[in-house]
């Protein structure tokens, strides 16, 4: 014999997994048979330091080897089928690990283990096997116990019944087909990761419950995310079957995300695991587009650089506008790829009668302008070199389908008036229409962002100067 496994010490892997283990590891050897019911009691005897474990099953068959209950990583039936739980062989080992004493009786026979050894029973069972097991355990324990029953999720057409009361099925909020990883003997037993289509269940945590994986009914790594997800196959987890791979627990988030976004609430959307997957390559558009609407309502734009005033616009029309540290680049990659957000310089845009996509103008030449036109226009040339010390050059539209009175470019410094949106009296002389339309337009020569402080500041700095004007020089604005 080459090696010797200490009781105690693989009793202590069990103390480390919590005594409910114990309980989901019978359970789940009891629905990987054929079985159409199970039934599990845990009792205590007020005073005592020990429970009472029973489990009993009807699989016609029980056992087929009872060796395999005290045989440590003895092939496994299950590591061939991807739809049983099992693997190594090695958790009814942990279970006895944690007994004092323990029993099974099967089709095939009996065994009992207590402090003298292991002892074969001659008696067999007609059908079904039953487990005993007397393991120590607080009252406390006993609690968790308790509670991890209720966690479980019986297979169909299995009923489970846990100190009198049946575990009732749960109803999934979701269910869909995906290609998972898992786990399969090859030829030569040996386990090999690969690639098979399951079914995944999708339940919400009833209350108290921490939201976990579940392989085929059991939980097996806690999450902390919206649902419970009930794996139809083996999950890829470590050897102490308390974790699985970070690849696949992304992949499994991001194909809930696609199944599940309609059910999203706005808090629930700003979960690590809704924004896990929505930086996933495999993400649904019409997934990205529910946690953008969730989080930030109907009325959200993105931050556009090219257009600053946009921005200021979009807010105060009552948008959320997003900046691009909001997101990482994955999820900007899919955000933009779905289409989910627009530019706000698209829906609010600054006024452009001159940029890009701005309407095109027909120019009056000189000629075609009134006297009282020209008059005005060699006055506003006149102010407006007291105003910002630039000559200015002067040009005129008349365009009734044109949304401004004018504007000013200051790359070369050129004032356009819209005749049509005039007071034809205006043109007469300097008034209060002609002023307010002039220090508007010559605050451009300092900014362009109409909402902006340095515009605003140009404003008051040209009424000011204008004032001035008034008193030094007023035979410009008679």
């Amino acid at each position: 014999m080459w090696f010797e496994v200490d009781k105690n010490g693989l009793g202590k892997l069990v103390e480390r997994k919590g005594k409910q283990y114990v309980l989901h590891e019978l359970i789940q050897n009891a629905w990987d048979q054929n079985v159409t019911t199970v039934h599990v009691t845990l009792t205590k005897e007020p005073g005592s330091r020990y429970a009472d474990i029973i489990v009993e099953d009807d699989d016609p068959l029980g056992f087929s080897r009872l060796t395999d209950a005290w045989t440590l990583f003895a092939e496994s039936e299950k590591k061939v089928d991807a739809s049983k739980r099992g693997r190594f062989n090695l958790g009814e080992k942990l279970v006895l690990a944690a007994c004092s004493e323990a029993e099974i009786i099967t089709t095939t026979g009996g065994v009992r283990f207590d402090a003298e050894g292991r002892h074969r029973l001659r008696k067999p069972r007609e059908r079904g096997s039953v487990f005993r097991g007397l393991v120590k355990m607080t009252n406390d324990e006993m609690t968790t116990c308790r509670e991890a029953a209720t966690r479980l999720i019986p297979p169909a057409g299995i009923v489970t019944i846990f100190n009198g009361e049946q575990l009732l099925p749960r109803t999934p909020v979701a269910e869909f087909d995906a290609s998972l990883k898992t786990e399969i003997a090859d030829e030569e037993g040996n386990l090999r990761p690969a690639t098979r289509k399951t079914t995944v269940r999708v339940y919400a945590p009833k209350p108290g419950e921490i939201a976990s994986i579940y392989e085929l009914g059991i939980p097996v790594v806690e999450t902390g995310d919206t649902y419970h997800l009930d794996i139809q196959q083996k999950v890829p987890l470590s050897l102490d079957r308390d974790n699985v791979p970070p690849a696949y627990l992304h992949n499994l988030r991001t194909l809930t995300l696609n199944h599940t976004h309609h059910l999203l609430s706005p808090e629930q959307a700003k979960a690590t695991w809704v924004t896990a997957g929505l930086g996933h390559r495999d993400i649904a558009p019409d997934a990205v587009q529910s946690v953008i609407t969730n989080r930030f309502g109907d009325r959200a734009l993105t931050f556009d650089p090219s257009d600053p005033e946009a921005n200021k616009r979009a807010v105060a029309d009552g948008y959320t506008v997003i900046t691009g540290g909001q997101f990482s680049a994955e999820e900007w990659a899919n955000i933009r790829k779905a289409g989910a957000l627009t530019p706000a310089g698209q829906v609010t845009p600054s006024p452009k009668p001159f940029g890009p996509g701005g309407d095109m103008l027909d120019f009056l030449d000189i000629g075609q302008w009134t006297p009282t036109e020209s008059r005005l226009a060699e006055r506003f040339k006149a102010i407006a070199l007291e105003l910002i010390g630039r000559p200015i050059k002067v040009d005129m539209v008349d365009d009734r389908s044109w949304p401004f009175k004018g504007t000013f470019r200051r790359s070369d410094a050129t004032l356009t008036i819209n005749r049509s949106k005039f007071n034809r009296q205006s043109f007469d002389g300097i008034c209060e229409e002609n002023l307010d339309f002039l220090i508007h337009e010559l605050g451009h020569h300092y900014e362009g962002d109409h909402l902006s402080e340095n515009y605003y500041r140009a404003l008051s700095k040209l009424g000011a100067k204008l004032a001035l004007i008034a008193v030094a020089k007023p035979e410009l604005l008679k």
